[in-house]
């Protein structure tokens, strides 16, 4: 006697819901607010290698200038100086953009996690046995679709994410 997979009887047809996940988060005041915050803080720390950029052009231009005053040993010796300056500030560049690049995501981590908890209860409240993404869905009756009430949940209970101090 062979005994395959036990199957659950079910008395009832599958429920099925449908939620336009990425057009949640896209629409979501949280999503926004957490967008602007980040490239706030992507600006002003562009903002300040530039300045930092600016000042090591001067200071290129300037030994360029008394090239002709210099020793060969001290010249390289600055203009070696003035490129290692240079890779530290690029290499300070890279640091800050994968910074803010992973602040995002723990971000958008957060977010998607309280959106899965508004899916979990829609799903509850609505005696549905699934709920699937709208990308993957050709077509849905409208009353099958939660995308509007994730989205209105979502911005009520969450507007801002709140994310850890920044640290340098």
């Amino acid at each position: 006697m062979t005994v395959g997979p036990v199957r659950a009887q079910v008395d009832r047809p599958a429920m099925v819901g449908v939620i336009d996940i990425q057009g949640v988060l896209r629409a979501s005041t949280a999503v926004q607010n957490l967008s602007a915050e980040i490239e706030a803080q992507r600006e002003e720390a562009q903002a300040a290698i530039q300045d930092r950029e600016e000042a090591l052009r001067a200071a290129d231009q300037d030994l360029a200038q008394r090239r002709a005053s210099l020793s060969p040993e001290a010249y390289a010796q600055e203009r070696s100086k003035l490129e290692t300056e240079g890779v530290a500030l690029q290499r300070q560049l890279q640091e800050e953009r994968r910074r803010l690049d992973q602040r995002f995501s723990q971000g958008m981590a957060q977010i998607q996690q309280v959106l899965l908890q508004i899916s979990q209860d829609i799903a509850s409240e609505n005696d549905l046995d699934l709920i699937v993404a709208k990308t993957t869905v050709i077509i849905v009756r409208s009353e099958f679709d939660f995308t509007d009430e994730a989205l209105q949940r979502l911005n009520a209970v969450l507007k801002d994410v709140p994310l850890p101090p920044t640290q340098n």
